[in-house]
């Protein structure tokens, strides 16, 4: 005699809530054959790949994922290295941690999800991203949800030297002048 089990199925649950998140989260491109994303064109920020790629490494790195491929911005979005400037679910840009601040130094210089980048902000106060993101037991996605940052999120990914002018000091040399003598004759 088969007993029947009462209740829902466990895996069709697990299904239909990971397909509720999957509507949440931002897909430009559901297959291959969509058009590719925008490119975002910053002409402000000028940048050597040195410079870009220091930037790429002060955002924190994603767990157990390669941190050369994956990161979060301080919001929480995942940004992937080769989207950058692009306008895709991991896309990313370099933004100003201080919009009034210089724009080619990497001290006030951040990697940030686009959508995120695109927010206004003043410095060292509290504002709203509206991309955060997630790492599941088998993905990775970005999904839109309002995420209150503090003010001080941004700056402190100002924690670098690196970059920063340094003073040379002259070389000290101790030299001892002679008076000439005279000539014997």
């Amino acid at each position: 005699m088969a007993t029947t089990k009462k209740g829902p199925d466990n895996a069709a649950v697990k299904r239909a809530a990971s397909n509720a998140k999957r509507s949440e989260h931002i897909q430009t491109r559901k297959k291959a054959s969509d058009p590719k994303p925008n490119k975002i064109q910053n002409k402000d920020i000028k940048l050597t790949e040195g410079q870009s790629k220091f930037i790429w490494e002060k955002a924190d790195p994603v767990s157990a994922t390669n941190a050369a491929i994956y990161r979060k911005d301080v919001a929480g979005a995942i940004i992937k290295f080769n989207q950058f400037g692009m306008e895709s679910e991991f896309g990313w840009v370099n933004a100003p941690i201080d919009p009034e601040g210089e724009y080619d130094d990497v001290n006030n210089i951040v990697a940030l999800h686009w959508m995120n980048a695109k927010v206004k902000r003043k410095a060292d106060e509290p504002w709203v991203a509206p991309v955060s993101g997630i790492r599941d037991t088998r993905e990775i996605y970005n999904f839109m949800k309002e995420i209150k940052v503090p003010g001080d999120a941004l700056a402190k990914s100002k924690k670098t030297v690196l970059f920063k002018p340094s003073v040379v000091e002259p070389k000290k040399i101790n030299i001892e002048i002679r008076k000439q003598q005279p000539k014997l004759k």
